[in-house]
């Protein structure tokens, strides 16, 4: 019986374990396709869908300034995206996306390019990130932290 038992518990492990790596993925799948969202709508300077990957309580850190939350992230993103005489341009290189459950974090490298009309050169400025998500009650997925930090690439 108590060999019966183990064989039970292993059938049982593995027929249920894909499933649960499946599921995870596949949310990590959808933050993934949302961030790639996220960056044609900033290039694209697309107001409403910059801002739909931010929860209404988000809170950003960035060393040296002051936190960010929705209200001023929609300021900073109205004055880039009205702004003629100004060309920003995001890179997104996921590092790692992982989900579990309702929440899940994203690690990350994001390149801004920003070029003002009226300069020869872009300045380029390349932070590391980590980002935390919760799955809301609706079922879709809104960042409700980040941090994040410049770094030079090698």
């Amino acid at each position: 019986m108590k060999q019966f038992s183990k064989l039970f518990f292993f059938v049982c492990v593995l027929q249920f374990f894909p499933f649960n790596i499946y599921a995870q993925n596949d949310e990590s799948e959808k933050i993934k396709k949302i961030l790639t969202s996220w960056v044609d709508s900033f290039n694209k300077k697309d107001l409403q869908q910059s801002l739909a990957i931010y929860s209404e309580d988000f809170i950003g850190y960035y060393p040296n300034q002051p936190d960010q939350n929705y209200a001023s992230i929609k300021e900073e993103y109205e004055h880039i995206f009205n702004n003629k005489n100004l060309f920003v341009k995001l890179d997104l290189v996921l590092i790692e996306v992982k989900a579990v459950g309702n929440l899940a974090y994203a690690g990350m490298n994001l390149t801004a390019t920003v070029k003002p009309t009226f300069s020869k050169q872009a300045a380029v400025a390349v932070d590391k990130g980590l980002q935390i998500w919760q799955k809301q009650n609706d079922g879709n997925w809104k960042m409700i932290r980040s941090s994040s930090f410049a770094f030079q690439p090698k």
